[in-house]
């Protein structure tokens, strides 16, 4: 079965590799399902860097640029709940010690919330701003998302091959990503 590959306008491309980021994290989480404590511990750790170096301030850009653009109430309102829910799921990881293993309820609670809001982002809100806008919006929307992509580091590699979680090993490597992104500061 082939995959249909969005393409997106060159205003929404820099959001869009944004999202990378948070599917592979969520794919990192939903894993931490077969991992050890100790698997689970790090890669809380390592989420919670990533979000503090990276999906936050994803977040904070998203909206800066996008909720102008967003017409719609009801969207604009989705589109906020959303980036809250990851924020609030994150900030309960935040509040744990890191000694104390989250569990596997709370790590899937935040896979699933960076999941649904990612796909609802890339599905339903970006196919409605570039239905919604006319030339002249995309253009100073692509000004705005090319400063932000002038400063972007994704060590989405980095990240995905961080922590083996393939089996309740126990020997989790270390996590490469946050060193990646502290480099990239």
């Amino acid at each position: 079965m082939e995959k249909s590959l969005l393409k997106r306008h060159v205003s929404l491309q820099p959001l869009s590799r944004d999202h990378g980021i948070g599917l592979v994290c969520a794919q990192r989480l939903h894993k931490a399902v077969r991992a050890s404590e100790n698997d689970r511990l790090r890669l809380s750790e390592q989420i919670r860097v990533v979000f503090e170096n990276l999906i936050g301030s994803y977040l904070e850009d998203e909206q800066r640029v996008l909720s102008p653009v967003i017409h719609d109430n009801a969207l604009r309102e989705e589109f906020q709940q959303r980036h809250n829910n990851v924020r609030s799921l994150t900030k309960s990881l935040d509040q744990l010690d890191p000694a104390q293993d989250p569990g596997l309820g709370l790590l899937s609670r935040i896979a699933d919330a960076l999941d649904e809001y990612v796909r609802w982002e890339e599905h339903s809100l970006f196919p409605t701003i570039e239905q919604s806008l006319d030339a002249e919006q995309m253009q100073q929307l692509s000004e705005a998302t090319a400063s932000i992509e002038a400063l972007r580091s994704r060590p989405t590699q980095e990240l995905h091959a961080s922590i083996a979680l393939n089996k309740q090993s126990g020997l989790a490597e270390t996590c490469g990503c946050a060193t990646a992104s502290k480099e990239a500061s």
